[in-house]
């Protein structure tokens, strides 16, 4: 799978990248957390790889902040940004 490069603006605080899966209105799992996104390609792209033999994939898409989202079937898989909260905005 070919993630392409997207363009980040700096924040404040570090972002951790979530990988999860699931199935459509039934909740999900988180399988992996990354320091980039790029960290998590071979993990995205073998749950993907799993989902399509599972399902034909119905649906990809990237979001403007470089969150992927897989649909095939029932499941799907999500790659999503996560600020991390530090100590010094919980103000301590």
């Amino acid at each position: 799978m070919n993630l392409p490069d997207i363009k980040q603006q700096p924040s404040a605080s570090p972002t951790v990248w979530i990988l999860s899966e699931g199935e459509m209105h039934e909740g999900g799992t988180i399988v992996g957390v990354y320091l980039d996104r790029d960290l998590a390609r071979g993990a995205l792209t073998a749950r993907a790889q799993q989902l399509h033999e599972r399902f034909t994939i119905d649906d990809a898409r990237q979001n403007d902040d470089g969150a992927i989202h897989i649909e095939g079937g029932c499941d799907w898989i999500s790659l999503e940004p996560h600020p991390v909260v530090t100590a010094l905005e919980l103000g301590r």
